[in-house]
């Protein structure tokens, strides 16, 4: 695999030329245990555990002009064999001159402001085993170049392997209505994960805002489906489609108001129905910073976005014309304690998804983090295999979250830095 090979190659480099240069080096090691509130659709197991190891190495020479970068991660399931799995985060050399800087390896870019979900966010493919929010990504080969003047920035990708999604196994939670046939993944493109992609993005910053404008043209990394036609063993095949996605992205910063915008415009990809149309979605809001409340060092964020997408009913996410209200609780104590509490609900469907994210620091060498997501308002799918292959035939626009409603869990991990 020339990403495997891109990956060996630079992992030879940092460790190389580590006599000659000053290392830093720091680790990450976790414990994560979930616990479900009703079995799988398909039996599985309410109860998770798994161990995960995040070693980085990081090389500076020339006065911080040249650096060398290593993050790799694996991950222990105990039930997931697809969610046991390791991958290069990233592995590249960053060389920065007056007005410009180049990135060869492999990396991460985030593209993205808003809470409740990212659209812009092209560039790194989903590791959606990690978490289903999506944060999660896979490292990403690319060569990258920049070039800064005043507030203007400018990024210019080369992307030339692609990157096919993390799924859950059989005996995985979160997954989709039938087990994915990771190993027969489909492409348009005849040169399929070979297929070489472009980006580019042009971005204004201030003191006070950020607006950038950018494209994307190549792999989707999102998926269509296709079914494999075996009615007595039936799985999802994902096919990875050739399109072109124009982002917009804006912050303001007010007082205590963030303003937040993103939008696409995307061509290429299916929706529902089989059909390839050109749709533009969008995702706006703000998020209004209450300091020292109730007399203390906290500060209370409250967060309010509308999540709209042009195909309506016939489009691949549920979120389509939705509302996210979040609340955002920070101690700023020593400990470094905070709290998010998010809700998405659809007041078409009245389908509802509630999560809430909170971590605290330990013994100044451990964090404490939970997690709580659950799914409400939709009806859960069908049992027998006939029955969920109709509703797969004929899916109900109002009930896309019904492959989730068994499937609300209870997250806590312990993290020890080293």
């Amino acid at each position: 695999m020339r990403f495997a090979q891109l990956a060996t190659s630079l992992s030879v480099l940092l460790f190389a030329t580590s006599n000659a240069l000053a290392i830093d080096f720091l680790s990450q090691f976790g414990l994560e245990g979930r616990y479900f509130q009703e079995e799988g659709d398909a039996g599985q197991s309410q109860e998770n555990g798994s161990a995960w190891a995040k070693p980085e190495l990081y090389f500076e020479w020339n006065d911080g002009s040249d650096r060398l970068t290593f993050v790799g991660f694996y991950r222990h399931d105990e039930n997931d064999d697809e969610r046991t799995h390791g991958d290069v985060r990233e592995a590249n050399w960053l060389h920065i001159g007056d007005y410009w800087e180049t990135r060869f390896g492999v990396g991460k870019v985030f593209w993205g402001v808003t809470e409740s979900q990212h659209l812009v966010d092209i560039i790194n493919q989903t590791d959606l085993v990690e978490s289903p929010d999506g944060e999660e990504k896979l490292g990403q080969p690319m060569l990258k170049f920049s070039t800064a003047q005043d507030q203007v920035v400018l990024d210019f990708f080369v992307l030339p392997y692609f990157r096919e999604r993390t799924f859950s196994g059989p005996e995985g939670r979160l997954g989709l209505p039938f087990s994915v046939d990771v190993d027969h993944a489909r492409y348009e493109a005849d040169e399929e994960e070979e297929h070489p992609d472009i980006a580019i993005r042009y971005a204004i910053i201030g003191d006070d805002f950020e607006v950038s404008l950018s494209h994307f043209s190549g792999t989707s990394r999102e998926p269509n489906w296709r079914f494999n036609g075996d009615y007595a063993n039936p799985k999802l095949i994902p096919r990875y489609p050739l399109i072109e996605q124009t982002g917009l992205v804006m912050q303001m910063i007010a007082e205590g108001w963030l303003f937040k915008f993103e939008g696409i415009v995307r061509s290429g990809f299916e929706n529902t129905e089989g059909e390839e149309k050109r749709y533009g979605a969008v995702t706006t809001g703000f998020e209004y910073t209450q300091a020292g409340v109730f007399g203390t060092d906290a500060d209370l964020g409250w967060i309010m976005e509308g999540l709209w997408d042009e195909r309506g009913e016939e489009a691949t996410s549920f979120l389509e014309h939705d509302v996210f209200l979040g609340w955002r609780w920070a101690l700023n104590d020593i400990d470094s304690t905070e709290v998010l509490f998010g809700a998405i609900y659809d007041p078409e469907t009245h389908e509802q998804l509630y999560s809430i994210e909170a971590s605290r620091r330990l013994f100044d060498v451990f964090t404490l983090n939970m997690e709580v997501r659950a799914f409400e308002g939709g009806d859960p799918l069908p049992t027998t295999t006939a029955e969920r292959l109709q509703a797969y035939a004929d899916p109900d626009p109002n009930n896309k979250t019904g492959a989730l409603q068994n499937e609300d869990y209870v997250q806590l991990e312990l993290v020890y830095y080293f």
